[in-house]
């Protein structure tokens, strides 16, 4: 068998403290889930349910306002649009609800998300 060598132990604990930081590291960028499985009600739900996402998805301060001439209820789901607006920036949002409360689609168009690292952009 494989003598232990002062190399190989050398080797071993940077294998392990690499294995230790990338977990740290890993665990530390990711930002709390948001619940996709809302209230079955109606569109005024829909419509909350997607604000929601949105704002946990956008810096703190951020506009969002629901487009209701755009949002509109099928018998399958509900299509809801946002209007997302900041000092810098403005764009918009589509969130798809089934008819269960749950979130099966969403998209921001011309606007940044939060930042997924610890630095802020």
């Amino acid at each position: 068998m494989g003598r232990n060598t002062p190399k190989r132990r050398d080797s071993l604990k940077q294998i392990t403290m690499l294995t230790l930081c990338s977990t740290l590291l890993l665990t530390g960028c990711q930002r709390e889930q948001y619940n996709m499985q809302g209230k079955a009600g109606d569109i005024g739900d829909a419509m909350e349910h997607c604000r929601g996402l949105m704002k946990h998805l956008t810096e703190r301060g951020t506009s969002i306002s629901i487009d209701n001439l755009s949002s509109r209820a099928t018998s399958e789901h509900y299509d809801i649009f946002l209007d997302l607006s900041d000092s810098k920036q403005e764009g918009y949002a589509q969130c798809r609800v089934d008819m269960h409360g749950k979130i099966v689609y969403h998209v921001m168009r011309n606007f940044r998300q939060k930042s997924r690292s610890f630095a802020s952009s």
